[in-house]
């Protein structure tokens, strides 16, 4: 059986992946309100981005990774100039469905790329470790961990101390409030794509890292949907949080439970915890609960 300190560890690191998927999906919401189901599909096209840098053209990591932000950027910049921004003024329901449009649309662009097969990514970065005591950790899985604490705190810099995080929080209170006070809604809107991009690359790079380029990949993405709603829609720390809480859980249930009833629980366990806490508190629970006069 797998040492408890073991599972934590793995769940910690795991769980700093779900954080950031999360995080993307909180930057969207809390600009403008829409709930974004296609990240998943971001994350995975930044690591096939990656893959092609530095496997097909054979630069550097540094600059494949470079150059995979700043496609995932562009490419998020388009996705919402020709499919979102047309909606402005719509009802977020429409929005919303728009983004599970765009999942299905480039999942088949996915599919279609990798041809069933499985793209991995040079063994040289994923077999090295570091042994702490009886923890032996992938030091991409670490690398991958530090990464998220310092995006999470570059991304509470950005929206409470730069004036591009005061037009996103005014976006947020109100589209037409933020342009009469001055505020381009449609160059926010642009600018919390491209970051959100970036962070779900960041998310899928690592990710294949661990399981490749394959099929499940941009299913990592509804792991965030779930931490981000679990945790609330417009709260960063509890994306952080609930990420954390969910990789441990999901690795104590694998490592103790899933012997006892066969299996499966690791897969499960994020819809479980998505059902008991919409049902406890449907804001999430640290989100803010909106009062609205009638």
């Amino acid at each position: 059986m797998v040492p408890l300190i073991e599972l934590v560890f793995g769940g910690i690191m795991i769980g700093g992946l779900y954080a950031l998927v999360a995080a993307a999906v909180v930057i969207v919401y809390k600009s403008t309100h829409v709930v974004s189901i296609a990240h998943g599909q971001l994350l995975a096209f930044g690591a096939l981005f990656f893959h092609f840098f530095i496997v097909d053209l054979a630069l550097s990591p540094v600059i494949g990774l470079v150059l995979a932000l700043i496609c995932s950027a562009i490419m998020s910049i388009l996705i919402e100039r020709f499919t979102l921004r047309p909606l402005i003024g719509q009802p977020l329901f429409t929005a919303f469905m728009m983004t599970f449009a765009l999942f299905i649309a480039l999942d088949g662009v996915f599919q279609m790329i990798l041809k069933g097969r499985v793209r991995p990514y040079p063994s040289l970065f994923s077999q090295a470790t570091i042994e702490l005591g009886s923890i032996t950790i992938p030091k991409i899985q670490l690398l991958s961990f530090f990464a998220t604490i310092i995006i999470f705190f570059g991304l509470a810099l950005l929206f409470k101390y730069t004036g591009t995080g005061l037009s996103m929080r005014a976006a947020a209170e109100g589209h037409q409030l933020a342009q009469s006070a001055g505020v381009s809604v449609r160059k926010v809107f642009s600018v919390v794509w491209a970051v959100s991009a970036i962070v779900a690359a960041v998310v899928g790079i690592a990710t294949a890292f661990v399981m490749d380029i394959s099929y499940p990949l941009p299913y990592i993405g509804i792991k965030g949907i779930i931490v981000a709603l679990c945790g609330g829609l417009d709260s960063l720390s509890g994306a952080f949080i609930i990420g954390i809480l969910l990789g441990v859980t999901e690795q104590l249930g694998a490592g103790y439970l899933d012997p006892i009833v066969g299996g499966g629980l690791e897969d499960v366990t994020g819809y479980v915890m998505l059902l008991i806490i919409m049902l406890i508190r449907p804001y999430g629970l640290f989100g803010l609960v909106r009062i609205e006069r009638i």
